[in-house]
C-alpha cells in the first residue's frame, strides 16, 4: 500500500463533503419553518370561545354624555386603556361585535363595534378612520392619549325602550348570569335574543 486513497475511499470522502455543504441550508430551512409555526397567533380560552359563538357581546360602562352622542351619531369612536384582545378576536371573525352600554347595573344602551384597533400608531393611515370619528365634544384625550390601548368605532348606537339589569347577560367564559356587584370592565356575554334585531 503507497498511503493513496482507494476510488472507494474517494467516493466515501466526497459524500461526506457534500452533506456538510447542505448542513447550512438544511439548517436555515429547520429554522425558517420553526419561525413560520411560532407565528400562528394563540389564544385564550375566552378568544376561542367569542371565535366559536356569533351571539357573542360585550357589556361596557361610559359617561351619559358619550351615550348621548352615540345615539345622536352614525358612527363614533370610543376608547378604552385596557387591551381588549377578545374584543378584537370577535370582530376579526364575525366581522363585528355588538355592545350593550351600561349605567351602574343597568343596561341604558347598544351599538355595534364595527372597525377596533390594538396599541394604534397615531400617525398610521389606519388610525384616520378611527380619529375621523372622535365627536367634536369629546373630553377623553383631555385625559389620555386620543387614540388609547384600544380603540374601536361604534355604529347603529341606540338608546334601549326597556333598560334592564346586567344580571340578565350570562358571561361567555362560564354561561353563569353577570353578578350584580360586578363592577370591573367589559365582561364578554351572550345577547340575549331580539337585543339588536334593530341594529344588526
Amino acid at each position: 500500500m503507497d498511503g493513496s486513497d482507494t476510488p472507494q475511499e474517494d467516493k466515501e470522502d466526497s459524500s461526506i463533503e457534500n452533506m456538510m455543504q447542505h448542513l447550512p441550508a438544511a439548517k436555515e430551512r429547520k429554522k425558517s419553518k420553526s419561525n413560520t409555526g411560532s407565528k400562528k397567533p394563540r389564544r385564550t380560552g375566552l378568544q376561542r370561545k367569542v371565535r366559536q359563538h356569533s351571539n357573542v357581546a360585550i357589556l361596557s360602562k361610559n359617561f351619559s354624555d358619550r351615550l348621548d352622542e352615540l345615539v345622536e351619531s352614525d358612527a363614533i369612536t370610543h376608547r378604552s386603556g385596557k387591551k381588549l384582545k377578545s374584543a378584537e378576536s370577535a370582530v376579526d371573525a364575525h366581522g363585528r361585535l355588538p355592545i350593550y352600554y351600561r349605567s351602574g347595573d343597568t343596561v341604558t344602551h347598544i351599538g355595534v363595534i364595527t372597525d377596533i384597533i390594538i396599541n394604534p400608531d397615531p400617525d398610521s393611515t389606519a388610525a384616520k378612520k378611527f380619529r375621523d370619528h372622535i365627536s367634536k365634544a369629546d373630553t377623553y384625550s383631555e385625559y389620555n392619549d386620543e387614540l388609547d390601548t384600544t380603540t374601536y368605532i361604534v355604529k347603529n348606537g341606540k338608546k334601549l325602550d326597556e333598560p334592564f339589569s346586567m344580571t340578565q347577560l350570562n358571561k361567555v367564559s362560564d354561561n353563569e348570569p353577570v353578578d350584580e356587584n360586578f363592577w370591573r370592565s367589559p365582561a364578554y356575554v351572550f345577547q340575549r335574543d331580539g337585543d339588536f334585531d334593530s341594529v344588526l
